[in-house]
Order: C-alpha cells, then sequence, then structure tokens
C-alpha cells in the first residue's frame, strides 16, 4: 500500500521569520526576501519549504531546506549577446540553459560543438579536424594567440569527457561557457558596435 505524507501549510510567527537573499525567479532582481509561510510534515513536524515573498514582485518563491529555489530561474544565466547568427545563438541559448538546469557535460559539449560553427559561418570549410577549425579562427584572425589558451580549453575540456568516464563540474562548464561567450562576444557583437 502506498504510504501518502501529509504536509501541512503555516503561517511563520515574526520571530521564526528568516530572511534568505538570492535573484528571484520572476523578476530576476537580487533581493532580501522573508518567509511567511513554511511547509511541514503532519506526522513528524519536520519543516519540509519555506515560502518566500519576493518584495519587488510579491511572487511567491519556495526554497527546500536544501536550498534548493523552486521554480528555477526563468531567466538565462550569462549575457545575452546580439548580432548572432540563428543557429549560434540557437546553440548559445541551449548551453546556457543547460547550466541553467545542472546540466554540465552537455554545456561543455555544445560549447566544443559551437567554435566548429563559428569557425565554419566565418569560412572555415566542412568536415574538418577539430583542431583545424581553431587554427582557422586563429590563422583568420579571429582569436589571438593569447586567445587560443582558453579556446583549447574548451577543447581538451570537451575531449576530457568525450574520452574518459568523469563526471563534468559546474565550475568547468562555467569556465566553457565564459569562453564561449568571449569568442561570440568578439567575433560578432564587437565588430558590430564598431560600425
Amino acid at each position: 500500500m502506498l504510504d501518502i505524507k501529509e504536509w501541512k501549510w503555516e503561517k511563520v510567527r515574526p520571530k521564526d521569520k528568516s530572511e534568505h537573499t538570492l535573484s528571484c525567479p520572476y523578476c530576476n532582481v537580487k533581493v532580501r526576501a522573508v518567509s511567511d509561510i513554511r511547509i511541514f510534515d503532519a506526522d513528524t513536524g519536520a519543516i519540509k519549504y519555506h515560502i518566500y515573498k519576493c518584495p519587488e514582485c510579491y511572487m511567491p518563491i519556495t526554497i527546500g531546506l536544501d536550498g534548493r529555489v523552486i521554480p528555477t530561474s526563468q531567466f538565462l544565466p550569462f549575457e545575452d549577446i546580439p548580432y548572432l547568427p540563428a543557429r549560434i545563438e540557437k546553440m548559445y541559448c541551449e548551453c546556457r540553459k543547460c547550466f541553467s538546469n545542472d546540466c554540465f557535460y552537455s554545456v561543455i559539449m555544445v560549447a566544443r560543438t559551437m567554435i566548429m560553427h563559428v569557425a565554419a559561418d566565418l569560412g572555415a570549410a566542412s568536415n574538418l579536424r577539430f583542431i583545424e577549425y581553431i587554427n582557422y579562427l586563429e590563422n583568420q584572425g579571429y582569436i589571438s594567440r593569447h586567445s587560443r589558451t582558453w579556446v583549447d580549453k574548451i577543447r581538451t575540456l570537451g575531449n576530457q569527457y568525450i574520452h574518459e568516464l568523469d563526471e563534468a563540474t559546474k565550475q568547468e562548464a562555467e569556465l566553457a561557457i565564459v569562453f564561449i561567450m568571449h569568442l561570440l562576444i568578439d567575433v560578432y557583437k564587437l565588430p558590430e558596435m564598431a560600425k
């Protein structure tokens, strides 16, 4: 037989209210929210969630004891970049969505693949070896000798997860997406802004 737990809601007494600083998942403003309500297990009395109210947009934000915010943010992490070709913009958004959903392996793989698409968009032949796409970007002046090290870092991270059974970390995924973001800014955004 299925055991159904009963959870109850209760208003928090003023002395028991807690505060939490976060970016609101609805309005994306960094706020210090106060919990007005908590959800607890009716049998044990154990608190399961606190419900906070955003002081900017007044929407409810649920935070579990593990610190997980519900709902997840409707805003993508990292910077929006204008002037991207449609296919590359779609891949960059996919990379950002993967990061916001803790799909770190996917972030690294998409960032790595984007290097090939950027090089092809800028005139590289198709079906080259991956290192040849990086060489093309450097030889054509799209990346400098100094930038080559961080573009190459995306390549080596991707290789690591293609050939080894390691788990990608948040820090590595963030590194990959920050590097690809700067490549996109250098190649697409800055030249358009200079016009």
